[in-house]
Order: C-alpha cells, then sequence, then structure tokens
C-alpha cells in the first residue's frame, strides 16, 4: 500500500514536471481524499498549487498537513513562503518565528538560517527594519534565497539601509 502511494506521489511529480497540471491536480486531488490523514499527499497538493501561483490554495494545504502534525519545521518553512507571496507578512512571521521555535524546542538548525532570512525580508516589507537587521544577524553573508526575485543577504541590509536614511 505505501508504494503504492509513493508511486502516485512521484507520478503527480512528474506530471507537473510535464506541465500537465490537470492531470497533476487531478491525481493530487484523488491522494487527498484516499489518503487524507497522510500529510505527504497535502504537502504535494500544496507544491502544485505553488507551481500553478495558487498561493491561496497551497496555504490551505499546507495548513491542513499542520493539522495533522506540528512537529516538522519545513510546514512552516512552506507555509510561511506561500503567505509571503500573497503579501500577508504578518502570517508569514508567525509561520517563520513558529518555525524558529520549534527548531529550538527539536534541537534542529536545518531551516533556522532559511527562517531568519525569509523573517527579515518579510520584516523589510512591513517597515520593520530594526527586526529584519536582527534577523540578518543571524544569516550567513553568502546567502541568498528566490523570493520575490533571488536576493542576497546584502540586498536585504542594503534596502534596511536604504529606508532608513
Amino acid at each position: 500500500m505505501e508504494t503504492i502511494l509513493e508511486n502516485k506521489i512521484e507520478r503527480a511529480k512528474e506530471l507537473a514536471r510535464a506541465r500537465d497540471a490537470t492531470a497533476a491536480a487531478r491525481l493530487a486531488d484523488e491522494l487527498t481524499t484516499s489518503h487524507p490523514e497522510d500529510i505527504r499527499v497535502w504537502i504535494l497538493r500544496g507544491h502544485l498549487n505553488e507551481l500553478f501561483d495558487d498561493y491561496a490554495a497551497a496555504v490551505k494545504d499546507l495548513t491542513r498537513a499542520m493539522d495533522l502534525t506540528s512537529d516538522e519545521p519545513h510546514l512552516f518553512f512552506t507555509r510561511g513562503r506561500y503567505r509571503f507571496h500573497l503579501d500577508d507578512h504578518e502570517g508569514a512571521l508567525d509561520d517563520f518565528a513558529s518555525g524558529l521555535k520549534l527548531c529550538d524546542r527539536l534541537n534542529n538548525d536545518y531551516y533556522r538560517e532559511a527562517f531568519h532570512f525569509w523573517r527579515a525580508e518579510s520584516f523589510i516589507r512591513l517597515g520593520k527594519l530594526h527586526d529584519a537587521l536582527q534577523d540578518l544577524s543571524h544569516v550567513g553573508d553568502d546567502q541568498r534565497w528566490w523570493t520575490y526575485k533571488l536576493r542576497t543577504k546584502q540586498d536585504l541590509l542594503r534596502d534596511c539601509r536604504f529606508v532608513e536614511s
């Protein structure tokens, strides 16, 4: 049973890569109906909705996944990114902050720098430059992420200084 589900998830991803959005979405919808308690199908559907720029639906899918388990930092990171793209910067801040707390609780640093980077970007959007600078102090100088475009730590620092002037 597990292998069948994994194969179907992989097939949906293949369809998405081939730009067959209709077939990928149909398969993801079938999986959420047949396996509603498996977070992987909700993550898959969220990912597909992101690929096709339906961030509102992607947020709902990740929220459903988070209802099933709240001990996955990547869920907070991913939903925070989706909220950022919806210009819901307060919601994004909440997710990134919750993710950082979860990193502390789990003693897991895998997403820590990414949370700080994206939270700094969200703070900049809200004009909270002091908070952004505090987050950026936890980010390596070589860090870069595609937020609304490819952004480096130096880009964010420059935005903080530019607006502060």
